[in-house]
């Protein structure tokens, strides 16, 4: 029941969880049981205001040492009808019952719920950070401050990030083992740029401009490689103008690619081409049909206009 076991604010809870506090609400319609850390903070509070009143601060740090110097005031004070002030007290009494702090101060943090990705990825602020691949498909919270980032499923903890607000970027860790991955990209990537540099220096510097494009590693080389794959079907000669016209334009992906080459778009970028473009070597594609074809629509709509006016 609420009476025996009342629910803790999340953030006060954990709060008190980071500084090793057990948090005792006071009973209901008992209000001497706050009386006196009510009494004490009012007194704290008249004290530090007293010293502040009329003070001007321009940042929060000037006006924390204010409140910091006011209050060691106000510890050194004897208390009322007693020969020891606050701090006295708490040197002799509370000090060897206590533990140390924790190293780094507690950050209040927010709560979010997601969906891992097929790719086994989670996003947070349009940027994503890697989960393993057992969770692709499950809910999970994230729990994040400025700093960090935890990751749980249920109870159980998945992973932590640095908080990294850059969108549409990557933060991956090589244990989460990522679906379709074996080894390094960054290797991966050196094959392919060896590849690139046996068939051409034209292709290595398309490849090189792709990477810096992409700047994650995993995307750059599911790119290079589509592209690299593109030489079974057009040939090296066609990758070689394809990569060198995507160059020219600025256009760093698969599918620009194939539409270079479906279009003969590289057509001035094959050898032999001038210029000008007046000995420029038409690739063949389906949609383009040629002189062949126009003169014999010619010759049939010739023939068409005779046997009309045979017919008049």
């Amino acid at each position: 029941m609420a009476r025996d076991e009342p629910v803790i604010n999340p953030d006060f809870e954990s709060f008190a969880e980071h500084y090793g506090c057990a948090v005792v609400p006071a009973r209901v319609r008992h209000p001497k049981d706050k009386a006196l850390v009510e009494n004490a903070v009012k007194l704290m509070y008249r004290s530090v205001y007293v010293d502040l009143e009329g003070q001007i601060f321009h940042n929060l740090e000037s006006l924390n040492e204010a409140i910091l110097r006011s209050l060691e005031k106000f510890n050194a004070r004897n208390l009322t009808r007693r020969k020891e002030s606050r701090r006295q007290l708490f040197e002799a009494v509370e000090r060897d019952n206590l533990r140390p702090l924790p190293a780094n101060r507690y950050q209040m943090r927010q709560r979010a719920v997601a969906t891992v990705q097929r790719n086994s990825y989670v996003t947070l602020h349009k940027h994503h950070y890697s989960v393993p691949v057992q969770y692709v498909g499950k809910r999970v919270e994230l729990v994040y401050d400025t700093d960090t980032i935890d990751i749980f499923h249920g109870f159980t903890h998945v992973a932590t990030h640095h908080r990294n607000d850059t969108p549409y970027e990557y933060t991956t860790k090589p244990s989460h083992n990522l679906p379709g991955r074996k080894g390094s990209c960054e290797s991966d990537i050196a094959e392919l740029l060896s590849r690139a540099a046996q068939i051409d220096n034209i292709v290595l510097h398309y490849l090189r401009a792709v990477i810096e494009d992409r700047r994650y590693p995993e995307l750059a080389f599911r790119v290079c490689r589509g592209i690299m794959k593109l030489e079974k079907k057009y040939g090296q000669e066609r990758l070689v103008s394809g990569c060198a016209a995507a160059m020219d334009a600025r256009l760093y992906s698969v599918s620009d690619m194939v539409d270079i080459l479906e279009s003969g778009a590289d057509a001035d970028y094959l050898p032999g081409a001038d210029a000008d473009g007046n000995d420029r070597q038409t690739p063949s594609h389906r949609n383009i049909r040629g002189k062949e074809y126009f003169a014999a629509s010619i010759k049939l709509s010739a023939n068409n206009n005779e046997q009309h006016g045979n017919e008049q």
